[in-house]
């Protein structure tokens, strides 16, 4: 937890100091996202958990059932942002007749990278539990997330579902977003002043070392990653699939002029036409 800065590693995993403008993208999240939940009815800050970050927001398709379900995990470094800048994405799995949640997680360094995990677990037990009661279809579930939000994403892929009584991954799409995969180079950046990791918990937490747990060619894992993102972002996505391709279903692709901020609004666009 105490390893020197790699300067290297600082400049490709520093992803604010990459965009100059990394506050016009934050500040247009939060203010769409408002608008959004202003205009839009729905079920917000619905407990999945205990602490009062353990919340999550439900914008169903009204007067519908049994329509498809997709969750979004905010990214932020595990340590930032929240749901209510994330509403906006909504709008867009809304329009494609899509059930949506956003999810809301404790940070660090209040609580460590693996009780994150253990409540986005929870989360989506507790989707699959009562996505019902909101018009959504538990057997038609997928799940986005972006940057932080990803790793969670596809740690998911590492649980033994079948603790929880379940036969098969209780989803069937993945979109993983700028995504981080192996947290072992953050060691060495001002990153983990607020994650404490060292050798064994990043290996530990690191979806590219883990197993996972059943063979699925029918489930879909899409690895997306901004053009302008740094040679680590894109090599982190690029061996996840190398890692996984011959157990599950994978489509990575560079996104042309997309950044670690814009890359948001271009998945959406991307998602629109089905990619």
């Amino acid at each position: 937890m105490n390893a020197l800065i790699d300067q290297y590693l600082e400049q490709q995993y520093n992803n604010r100091a990459a965009v100059a403008d990394h506050p016009r993208y934050l500040q247009s999240w939060k203010l769409r996202s408002e608008k959004f939940r202003n205009t839009h009815e729905g079920f917000l800050n619905l407990p999945y958990g205990t602490s009062v970050r353990q919340v999550l927001d439900v914008f169903p398709l009204l007067a519908q059932q049994k329509v498809p379900v997709h969750i979004f995990i905010h990214g932020g470094y595990w340590q930032a942002l929240d749901k209510d800048s994330f509403s906006f994405m909504a709008e867009t799995f809304n329009h494609n007749g899509e059930c949506a949640v956003i999810l809301n997680y404790d940070l660090c360094p209040v609580v460590s990278i693996a009780e994150i995990f253990e409540q986005i677990k929870q989360a989506v037990l507790w989707i699959v539990n009562n996505i019902q009661s909101y018009g959504g279809d538990k057997q038609r579930i997928q799940i986005s997330g972006h940057s932080a939000g990803a790793h969670l994403l596809a740690m998911l892929l590492t649980v033994n579902w079948s603790e929880y009584g379940l036969h098969a991954y209780p989803f069937q799409r993945l979109n993983g977003i700028s995504g981080l995969y192996d947290l072992q180079p953050l060691i060495q950046t001002g990153v983990n002043r607020g994650l404490g990791l060292d050798r064994a918990t990043a290996l530990q937490l690191s979806p590219l070392y883990g197993d996972l747990w059943k063979p699925d060619k029918k489930l879909l894992l899409n690895l997306l990653v901004g053009e302008l993102e740094s040679e680590e972002y894109k090599m982190q996505s690029s061996r996840l699939a190398d890692c996984w391709r011959n157990n599950l279903t994978i489509n990575s692709r560079k996104i042309p002029d997309a950044h670690h901020f814009s890359i948001v609004d271009s998945f959406l666009t991307l998602y629109q036409q089905d990619m």
